[in-house]
C-alpha cells in the first residue's frame, strides 16, 4: 500500500459534513507533521470545483469574548483521513504570508470541521431531527465518568514493557460497552484538564517563557499513565511535570477501542477540554 503523500500548502481537502453538506480546508503552511489549515466559506450540497471563488474566502466565527468575526484558521497534526478529499491546487496569493494561529484542532485523521454545519444551521434557524437528536444524546453522555477505582484498574493495564504499550488497555475497553469507552475517554480528559496550570507547566512568575503546548499535553498523560498515586501527588502538590515525559498514545485509546469494537469512527467530544490552556481559569493571568 502506497503512503498518503504529504499536504502542501494551496493544496484543497473537501469533505461531508453530517447533514450531507460538503466544505473545504486550504493547506496555508507546513511544520514538520503539522498542518496550518483554513476552512473555507464554501458550504453546498454538492462537492466544490476548484475554480469556485468560495474555496479563497475564508470561513469566519463569532468569537464569544470580543463578539468579533474571526477566520478560522488552526492547526492540525497528521495527514487527513478518508473523510478528506484532494481535488487540486489553488493560489494562495496573500494567504501565503499566514503562518501563525493559537488554536489547534486536533489530530487530521479524526477531524471534521463540523462547527461549520453547527454554526449554519444556528444562523438558518433550522435544526434538523437528526442533529437535536445527536445533541441530546451528547449532552446526556458527556458528563459520565468512570467511578476513580475503575478507572485507575484501567489505567493499571498499560505494559510499558510492550512493544505497543497501550494494547492491553485497549483490548480490555472494547470488550466493554460503548458507554464504557465513552467514560473512560471523559474521565481521561477531565483528569489531563485538571493538570493544565501553570505550576504543572514549571511557570510561575515569568509568563514570557516558551511552553510547547503538545510536550505538554503529552507529559500529562504520562502523569495520568503512571497510575493514581503519582497523579494524585502530582495534582495536589502542583509539581511541576517533567515535559521530557511522552505518552501520547493515551490519547487514542478511546478511539482506538471503539473503532475496533464497532467499525465506527469515534464521534465523542468529552466535556472537558484537554488541550494546553484550556483550564482558563487557571491561566488567567498569566
Amino acid at each position: 500500500m502506497s503512503k498518503k503523500p504529504i499536504p502542501r500548502p494551496g493544496e484543497v481537502y473537501t469533505a461531508k459534513l453530517h447533514n450531507e453538506y460538503w466544505t473545504a480546508l486550504v493547506v496555508l503552511h507546513e511544520i514538520e507533521k503539522s498542518y496550518l489549515v483554513y476552512a473555507t466559506a464554501y458550504y453546498e450540497l454538492i462537492p466544490p470545483a476548484l475554480e469556485d471563488t468560495r474555496l479563497t474566502q475564508f470561513h469566519h466565527w463569532k468569537d464569544i469574548y470580543s463578539a468579533e468575526r474571526k477566520p478560522s484558521i488552526y492547526w492540525l497534526d497528521g495527514k487527513p483521513s478518508a473523510d478528506f478529499h484532494l481535488i487540486g491546487s489553488i493560489d494562495l496569493k496573500g494567504k501565503s504570508e499566514i503562518k501563525e494561529s493559537n488554536t489547534y484542532a486536533g489530530i487530521w485523521k479524526t477531524y471534521l470541521p463540523s462547527h461549520i454545519m453547527w454554526e449554519k444551521e444556528r444562523e438558518a434557524g433550522v435544526f434538523q431531527e437528526e442533529i437535536q437528536s445527536f445533541e441530546q444524546a451528547d449532552s446526556e453522555t458527556v458528563v459520565v465518568e468512570l467511578e476513580d477505582e475503575v478507572f485507575w484498574n484501567l489505567i493499571d493495564l498499560i505494559d510499558w514493557k510492550k512493544r505497543n504499550p497501550m494494547n492491553p488497555l485497549i483490548g480490555r475497553l472494547k470488550k466493554d460497552t460503548e458507554e464504557t469507552i465513552f467514560a473512560f475517554e471523559e474521565t481521561l480528559s477531565h483528569k489531563l484538564f485538571l493538570l493544565d496550570t501553570p505550576a504543572h507547566a514549571g511557570i510561575t512568575d515569568q509568563p514570557e517563557t516558551y511552553l510547547s503546548a503538545d510536550a505538554f499535553l503529552y507529559a500529562r498523560c504520562a502523569v495520568v499513565a503512571k497510575g493514581k498515586d503519582f497523579f494524585n501527588q502530582t495534582v495536589n502538590s502542583s509539581t511541576a511535570i517533567n515535559l521530557e515525559w511522552d505518552a501520547e498514545e493515551l490519547l487514542e485509546v478511546a478511539r482506538e477501542a471503539y473503532s475496533k469494537k464497532t467499525g465506527e469512527p469515534f464521534d465523542y467530544a468529552s466535556s472537558y477540554d484537554y488541550e494546553t490552556y484550556s483550564n482558563r481559569l487557571a491561566w488567567e493571568g498569566i
